[in-house]
């Protein structure tokens, strides 16, 4: 069991996370309002999610000065998806109550499909597709920190070698 002192500090990656995913989604945005014609991928919050979580597992590893274990990479990957669903839910709320309109399922698929579709078939579809898509997500933002926090020991190992 590794002491207080090692272990990898979740906090920071989570800000780290959760910063650069703010950010880069109000970027987007900004793109997409100044450049309406512009295609965004709707792939673009994955790959965002795997560049934050690349950055956070790079923070992590500065701090502690080795690998992170599972157990760091898989707590920080659920923890990053959940925040990043209840970040998600508080924005949609937010621009929902900006224009007066409730928080309701379908005010929910309107804004974010853009169709109205009926609660019931969305309900039947969100029950299965739900679950694998925070599934993906979360092995998404795995992936990423361990990406992000092996090229990190790698960068370390190269300057160690070179006396710096």
């Amino acid at each position: 069991m590794t002491s207080t002192i090692d272990r990898a500090p979740l906090g920071r990656m989570l800000a780290i996370f959760l910063g650069i995913l703010i950010a880069a989604n109000v970027l987007l945005g900004g793109i997409g309002y100044y450049f309406p014609d512009l295609p965004i991928p709707s792939s673009m919050g994955i790959i965002l999610a795997m560049v934050a979580a690349m950055s956070s597992g790079q923070v992590a590893v500065k701090a502690v000065n080795r690998r992170l274990t599972f157990a760091e990479k898989a707590t920080f990957a659920v923890v990053a998806t959940v925040l990043s669903v209840v970040l998600t839910i508080a924005v949609l709320w937010a621009i929902l109550a900006y224009h007066g309109a409730p928080f309701t399922l379908e005010n929910a698929i309107l804004a974010l499909t853009g169709d109205a579709a009926p609660p019931a078939d969305f309900l039947e579809i969100l029950a299965w597709i739900g679950p694998i898509v925070l599934l993906v997500y979360v092995l998404i933002t795995y992936g990423g920190v361990a990406f992000g926090s092996r090229n990190q020991i790698k960068l370390q190992e190269k300057m160690a070698l070179k006396g710096r």
